[in-house]
This record gives structure tokens, sequence and C-alpha cells, in this order.
């Protein structure tokens, strides 16, 4: 089953990259499609991600969880809301 609707909020441009390079490197069929922030209000750079295996959200998350995230330089959250197949998930980095 392929989901849609993942939104991936970054503090920081860099980090926005870094997140790009992760999920194409586990996934690179998904489609991504980025933004930046509103230059009036305070925003969060991120990105939408759809058409991507149900198990690519885990994968991210342990990948935030590891050792391996020490490359990033601020937190990262996450949300999935996917009604068509009725999915819904939230990560929030501590």
């Amino acid at each position: 089953m392929k989901l849609n609707n993942l939104k991936v909020y970054c503090v920081i441009e860099e980090d926005q990259g870094t997140m790009v390079d992760v999920i194409r490197e586990m996934d690179s069929e998904c489609k991504i499609c980025t933004w930046e922030p509103d230059p009036v209000d305070t925003g969060t750079w991120g990105m939408f991600v759809d058409d991507f295996p149900a198990e690519l959200y885990d994968k991210i998350v342990d990948w935030l969880e590891s050792e391996n995230s020490w490359c990033l330089i601020r937190d990262v959250e996450m949300s999935l809301d996917d009604e068509d197949a009725n999915v819904y998930r939230e990560y929030i980095s501590d």
C-alpha cells in the first residue's frame, strides 16, 4: 500500500536538504515537494512526501532516533495524515 500526505517540518534549510537526501536514499520513487517559510510569518522549512510505502515512515523515525541523525542541526517533526488509507501518525523529536 502506498501512502500520501506526510509532512516533514524542519527549523532550518540545511536540515531540510538533509532530510530530502535521507528520504530519497530510503525510497527514490516517492514524490517530494519542498517549501520555504513564509517571509512574513515565522514558519518552517519542510516538505510533503507522497506515493511512498507505509514502512518508509518507520524507517525515517528509526533514522531520526539513531546516531546517524547527528548531522541534523535542529529538531525535525513529522505528521502523516492520509485520510484515504485511514493512517494518522505524528513524530516530535525530543
